[in-house]
């Protein structure tokens, strides 16, 4: 057995005697994160998605390299669907372990359907801008946003639960029981849709869940029958259950009769004065009808303005780049780096934007990046000094900017010494003054020191 920290081979099976490590505790701690792995696990197959998600990663917190972990997290994401998430949980898979890992196949069933990618892209969109809807008070374009968004990704259980909560506070109850339902068939656990649930069943009185009828009643479940129907031969005979007199009706009916003709001969004796009452207030209800028609029509023009603002609002806000070509392409270099690839990794490197990745991709990004600029970095960093040797300083500025974008202490710090000098003597002190102080900060104990220390007093003097 080997130790896990520098490799000697273990006198020991507790304690390593070349460096000192515990082996016990570790040893400890990959059982706890294995006991964490299979609780997940057992979680994740009963859809107890949230009770699995935090197991998992308290698994990943006592051992960051359990790439079964780590796989059922993603997948678990993906299940609930947050695409990014998972996408991020399998690319540190595949960076952690290359050889035989799942995970690479994950990512290239995802890589492979571009119009999987793009469906994702619009989805992400879609909510971010149905977020933007709710916080401006718009909440009908925002129930739009979001259906538009499950009808592309039904299994994303933040777009069901907003919808829910936007149908509660409309009032509409029976859209959001039947939302908080869906929502709970993907995560049965989920803490967010099961409070929902309790608030709506609170405002309803009722339980979301159960679907039965209440019953009747006491009264009516001992009425006897109307009708009792019994079968002779092929044919089924219907008839009361008990025998009525109709006389007494007869007599009623000829009355109402009686009385109905007495009415119609009083209609057609006051009719004229009727129509003629009828006809003036129903002028009168027209010029009313007219004015209201007229105020609503201005309100239909100021709200059709405010559909056109927000609309030109969505349309900026979907020519905001698109933050997953990103990843996209941090896999592209990725691959072309395992493949021995140096000039694909670096265009696709070259087409990533770093600052929209995030901190565990940025973490990738840059341990692919370093190696394949340090050739890069070292020819700039030549030229600039062969440049500085032969007083061309505008040389010497452009080659030196970039080789301390990608390492602000590069040789030492005589890359920024080079560009503080170069600035000072093209007169530029603005830029000259902080490169000089952060030399003197990083190298105080050097001849180079005692010169930037005299030219920073050089240059706050003359600022003065």
């Amino acid at each position: 057995m080997l130790c896990i920290k520098c490799g000697a081979t273990l006198q020991d099976p507790e304690y390593c005697s070349a460096c000192g490590t515990d082996i016990k505790i570790y040893g400890r701690l990959i059982r706890l994160s294995n006991t964490y792995y299979n609780m997940g696990l057992e979680k994740a197959k009963v859809r107890n998605l949230s009770g699995a998600i935090q197991d998992l990663k308290t698994s990943l917190k006592l051992n960051k390299e359990h790439i079964p972990a780590r796989n059922l997290l993603g997948l678990i994401y993906f299940e609930t669907g947050e695409v990014v998430s998972a996408l991020t949980e399998w690319i540190i898979s595949k960076n952690l372990e290359s050889n035989k890992n799942i995970a690479d196949e994950y990512i290239r069933a995802i890589q492979n359907n571009p119009a999987r990618l793009e469906t994702i892209n619009q989805t992400i969109k879609k909510y971010n801008q149905s977020l933007l809807y709710c916080q401006q008070g718009s909440d009908d374009l925002a129930v739009i946003q979001l259906k538009k968004v499950l009808s592309l990704n039904p299994k994303l259980v933040k777009a069901h639960q907003l919808l829910a909560l936007l149908y509660i506070q409309a009032e509409e109850y029976d859209r959001a029981g039947r939302e908080l339902r869906r929502a709970l068939a993907i995560d049965k656990t989920d803490n967010l849709s099961l409070r929902y649930l309790e608030e709506l069943e609170q405002r309803t009185g009722t339980s979301v869940n159960n679907g039965n009828k209440p019953e009747r009643e006491g009264k009516d479940r001992g009425k006897a029958p109307d009708v009792i129907s019994y079968t002779s031969g092929n044919e089924t005979i219907i008839m009361p259950s008990t025998y009525k007199d109709n006389a007494g009706v007869n007599v009623v009916l000829n009355l109402l009769i009686g009385l109905v003709v007495g009415v119609a001969l009083m209609w057609f004796l006051v009719v004229p004065a009727k129509i003629r009452s009828v006809r003036s207030e129903t002028n009168q209800q027209i010029v009313e009808y007219g004015d209201q028609i007229s105020a609503k029509q201005a309100e239909i023009n100021s709200l059709q303005k405010q559909l056109e603002d927000l609309q030109s609002e969505q349309t900026v806000e979907e020519e905001k780049p698109d933050t997953s070509v990103n990843y996209v392409k941090l896999l592209e270099a990725y691959e072309a780096v395992q493949a021995e690839d140096s000039e694909t990794a670096l265009a696709a490197l070259d087409e990533v934007d770093p600052e929209q990745l995030s901190p565990q991709a940025q973490t990738i990004y840059n341990e692919i990046y370093g190696p394949l600029h340090i050739e890069e970095v070292k020819s700039l960093f030549d030229a600039g000094s062969a440049a500085y040797n032969a007083g061309n300083h505008d040389e010497v500025i452009t080659n030196m900017e970039q080789v301390i974008a990608v390492e602000e202490d590069y040789e030492d710090g005589y890359a920024m010494y080079y560009l503080a000098r170069s600035y000072e003597a093209k007169g530029d002190t603005a830029k000259a003054l902080p490169l000089f102080q952060k030399f003197v900060e990083k190298h105080p104990a050097t001849a180079r020191a005692r010169y930037s220390n005299e030219a920073i007093a050089r240059i706050q003097q003359t600022q003065q």
